[in-house]
C-alpha cells in the first residue's frame, strides 16, 4: 500500500520504504491523489485533517471514539472548522466500547438547530 507523507519539515528520501513526500500546494496534491486512487485515508494528524476540512477535501469522515477521557488535548473540530452537515452511515460498536463512526456529507453547509432532536444529552 502506498504511503504519502505530508510534511513541512521532512525532505526526500524518506526513511519509510514505499513512502513519498507530498509537498507544495496541499489542495492540488490531494486532488491529484484522489484522482489516482480509490481511497485516501488520513491517520494521526489533526492539523492536516483540519486543513483538509477547510479546503473541503474530506468526502467521508471516519471517526474512532475510544472509551477514554484524557481531560485535555487538541479538538478534532477546531474553531475554524467550516459548518458541514453529516449523516451517520456505518456505525460499528466494538466489544471494548470503541465506536467506529462513518459519515457521509449531507447537503449544504449551515449552522444546525438541535431544537428538533428527540434525544438530548443530560448534563450532570
Amino acid at each position: 500500500m502506498p504511503v504519502w507523507v505530508v510534511s513541512r519539515t521532512l525532505a526526500e528520501p524518506l526513511a519509510w520504504q514505499g513512502s513519498a513526500l507530498v509537498s507544495g500546494d496541499l489542495a492540488e496534491n490531494v486532488i491529484a491523489l484522489k484522482e489516482r486512487t480509490a481511497e485516501v485515508h488520513l491517520i494521526g494528524s489533526l492539523d492536516l485533517l483540519q486543513s483538509l476540512l477547510r479546503l473541503e477535501l474530506v468526502d467521508r469522515p471516519n471517526l474512532w471514539v475510544y472509551p477514554l477521557l484524557l481531560g485535555c488535548g487538541k479538538r478534532l473540530f477546531a474553531s475554524r472548522t467550516l459548518p458541514t452537515a453529516l449523516r451517520l452511515s456505518e456505525p460499528v460498536t466494538c466489544p471494548n466500547g470503541t465506536l467506529h463512526l462513518t459519515y457521509d456529507t449531507a447537503g449544504a453547509r449551515g449552522y444546525g438547530d438541535l431544537a428538533g432532536e428527540q434525544h438530548r444529552a443530560s448534563v450532570i
